[in-house]
């Protein structure tokens, strides 16, 4: 039976890491822990001028964010950092990489470079469609 009477409180933890680890070893974590993971891309002089962040889990990349400065844009940069991000995924063990997009004006290019989109998500974030792309990964050849 369930205690009605207990004064219990939910709340966000900015900081989570002790947490994390306590609810991966309540939950069992088979797909084995998140990972957030970056990448950034620097100029000559080691400025930042872009970068992505991704999550690692089981196998499964996926982009969170990428971001490349105005006065760098339309340069393929971001086309390197998701080659980098395909490259790190893979070297990690990922079979899988994935993002989400609301611009498909990349599909033609992603698609001749193996991604392929899986699905769209009409009224999505900011009420924007938004579209699931993926690509497969063979597994990296390991030395013994």
């Amino acid at each position: 039976m369930i205690n009605s009477q207990r004064d219990l409180t939910i709340r966000e933890m900015p900081e989570a890491e002790e947490f994390a680890e306590w609810l991966a070893d309540l939950t069992g974590a088979d797909g084995g822990s998140l990972a957030e993971r970056y990448l950034v891309l620097t100029d000559e002089i080691g400025e930042w001028i872009g970068g992505l962040r991704f999550l690692e889990r089981g196998g499964v990349a996926q982009v969170v964010d990428l971001g490349v400065i105005p006065s760098e844009r339309r340069q393929g940069h971001g086309l390197r950092l998701i080659q980098a991000f395909e490259d790190q995924a893979q070297e990690n063990g990922a079979h899988l990489v994935e993002f989400w997009t609301d611009q498909l004006g990349l599909e033609p290019l992603l698609a001749a470079l193996g991604w392929r989109k899986v699905m769209s998500r009409p009224d999505y974030i900011n009420g924007q469609t938004w579209y699931l792309l993926e690509k497969r990964l063979k597994p990296v050849a390991r030395s013994a």
